[in-house]
């Protein structure tokens, strides 16, 4: 399979470190300063909902690790979301995780505004867990985001959204829509943000 997170090669310079089951990758397209990760799954899957239960846990650990990483290197746990088949620009499941200070109020307006409740179904859940249970039971596309009281995950069942259509609320909310598309980002620029990540949270995952 031609498939960039199935080949080490393909993120072995960006590579925070690794668990069992999954991969810590330092993204390309810094939106933040630095501190900006993937959680990628090993095997090949297109979404955390279609992930095994061991998987999920396994998940579910790795994410308070990781987010214990950013609150010591970057001092702030960040926000998550994932693209759920949904305009993936890589069809295999990954994790966005990064620090800052992110008005999650103004992200989830966003969506809202872009996916109205009238015509798209939303969901709140308090964990991946529950993703991964609703998913099972109905193997929609959707896109995840962290909840506005940082106690939960909101999910927008089946929107018609473009590609990276989250990085890019994001990116906007923080200021910064010239780093939305990570294929346009100054690649000079870009390393030197995540080859700083690398070496920063490397040492919480030995």
């Amino acid at each position: 399979m031609d498939c960039v997170f199935c080949d080490r090669s393909q993120f072995e310079e960006r590579l925070c470190g690794e668990t069992k089951d999954f991969w810590i990758i330092a993204t390309l397209g810094q939106i933040t300063d630095g501190g900006y990760v993937l959680l990628a799954p090993k095997r090949h899957v297109e979404c955390v909902g279609a992930m095994r239960e061991p998987e999920i846990d396994s998940l579910n650990e790795l994410l308070f690790k990781t987010r214990n990483a950013l609150i010591n290197e970057y001092s702030n746990r960040g926000i998550v979301f994932e693209h759920g088949i949904v305009c993936q620009t890589i069809k295999h499941a990954h994790l966005h995780l990064l620090p800052g200070t992110i008005d999650t109020l103004n992200v989830l307006l966003r969506i809202v505004q872009d996916f109205p409740p009238q015509k798209y179904l939303f969901s709140t859940v308090p964990s991946l867990t529950n993703l991964q249970s609703m998913y099972k039971d109905k193997p929609l596309p959707y896109l995840l985001g962290q909840d506005i009281m940082d106690s939960g995950f909101v999910i927008c069942w089946n929107p018609l959204a473009p590609p990276q259509y989250l990085r890019i609320v994001v990116a906007e909310v923080l200021g910064r829509p010239e780093r939305a598309n990570w294929r346009t980002m100054d690649p000079e620029f870009d390393k030197k943000l995540w080859s700083e990540t690398v070496k920063r949270l490397k040492p919480y995952f030995k």
